[in-house]
This record gives C-alpha cells, structure tokens and sequence, in this order.
C-alpha cells in the first residue's frame, strides 16, 4: 500500500492558503515530496476567484475591504468562492495523473470524481448520505443541495484539485461581497443559495469537527487504497509559498489580470 503525506487541518489567510497548494504541486512534480491531502481554513474570511474572472466583475472590493477580507485569484478554475472563517473545511489533494489512471479513471470527470469519492466515503463514515452531481464543475450534495464545490489544475501530468466542504451558510454575508451577475438582484442570489445550497450541520445533531475530519482522512484511505501518515511542510514548501505569496498574491497585478 502507498504511504501518502496529510497535512492536518491549520488555518492560514488566504494569500498562504493558496501559495501553499502552489507549492505543494511544485514539490510534488519534482519529486521533493509525497503526494499530499491537506485540510485547511481561512482566517479572515476570503474571497477567492477563479483563475479567468474579472475581479471587478466577481467582487465588490470596497465592501470587502471595510469587512477586512482577503481576496485571491486561484490558479484553478470555476467560479468565485466566499471562504467563510468560521463555516467551512476545505482540502486539497496532489498527486501524478497516472496514480489516477492506475484506479481506472482516466478521463477529466472521472478523475474530478475519484477524488470527490473521498469526501463521499468520509461523510459515510461520519453517518450522512452524499450524492454527487455537477454545478459548473464537480459538486457534492446532501438532500438535493450543494455542500461542496471543487476546482483543478493540471500541470506536467500532475493534478492540484481542491474544493470546499461546507459546514454552515450566510448567504447574506457572502452576497455582501460577491456581486450577482448582471440584471439579478442579490436579494435574488441570496434565496438562491438558500434553495441550492447548505452546509453539513443542517444534518447532525451534535457536530464534532475532528471526528468529521477523521472520518475524511479514511474516506480517501479507503478511496484511494492509500496510507496517510501525518506530515508536516518542508522547508522547500515554505519558501517557496512564502516566494509566491511576495511576488503574486500580495500584489495587485495577479488579482487584477482581467479588469
């Protein structure tokens, strides 16, 4: 059986949070470290954008600013993402095409899926029924709503896929700072996430983060056939995030690329 690297779960802005997925894929492609499943959140609260939108298109700034959010444009893609501090976990996960393809998923979906699988096993685990499905790219669902969102990137046959798993939902707040798309109300936006979406706390009475966690890492252990042996970043990581956090994500010209 493969041993893999797991990063348990630590909370980081969102500048580090996405350097570091950044430099966990370089790593791995070099081959100066494992193939990698990281939990993780966000502190402050973060909007984060896809790797083609228009920011100005996408965010109120000003707004986002005066509540002391971070925003980011990811390197994957799909649609804008509120990162909400206190209400969601989110994972990432790194690996060759071709571990993928030894599990006979060898198309983009499947592979999205594969992968997906993991929070699917988890969450039986944990004592709830998932389903999969897509809205724009691949999702999770409990009782028909969305409680997870996933993007990837591609690079030298290597795949950073990372998405959310939601444990409650403030469409309010989020419409605060995402804007609704032209000639739609964000009164609208806000009912829509209410009819679409919801977070995994709707369905478990005593909610407890680090069995749900637990049962996560052993979803994608079972998923995957795969060991996970607790890890930490290595230095290369570190400094190479810390690198990218200077020259990309803490500047202006990567966030705003299609304004």
């Amino acid at each position: 059986m493969e041993t893999w690297r797991f990063l348990p779960i630590e909370t980081r802005n969102g500048y580090w949070n996405m350097a570091l997925d950044e430099a966990i894929l370089k790593a791995v492609i070099e081959k100066r470290s494992p193939n990698t499943l990281r939990f993780f959140k966000w502190n402050p609260s973060t909007i984060n954008i896809g790797r083609n939108q228009s920011l100005s298109d996408e965010v109120d700034v000003k707004v986002a600013k005066e509540k002391g959010f971070d925003i980011v444009r990811r390197i994957t893609g799909g649609g804008a993402v509120f990162h909400d501090k206190d209400r969601e976990i989110t994972y990432s996960l790194v690996c060759p095409q071709k571990f993928l393809e030894k599990l006979n998923a060898f198309k983009v979906i499947e592979q999205f899926e594969i992968i997906t699988q993991g929070i699917i096993e988890g969450l039986n685990i944990y004592g709830l029924e998932p389903e999969k499905g897509v809205i724009h790219c691949p999702a999770l669902f409990l009782d028909g709503k969305k409680i997870s969102g996933n993007a990837q990137v591609r690079k030298k046959r290597h795949i950073l896929q990372h998405g959310t798993i939601l444990l409650e939902l403030d469409p309010e707040l989020m419409y605060s700072v995402l804007k609704a798309p032209q000639g739609v109300s964000k009164s609208r936006m806000v009912r829509s996430v209410y009819a679409k979406c919801i977070g995994i706390k709707d369905f478990i009475q005593n909610f407890d983060e680090n069995r749900l966690l637990i049962s996560l890492k052993k979803g994608f252990e079972k998923t995957l056939g795969v060991q996970l042996e607790e890890g930490s970043f290595s230095d290369y990581e570190l400094e190479v995030a810390e690198e990218i956090v200077k020259k990309r994500y803490s500047g202006e010209s990567w966030l705003r690329k299609y304004e």
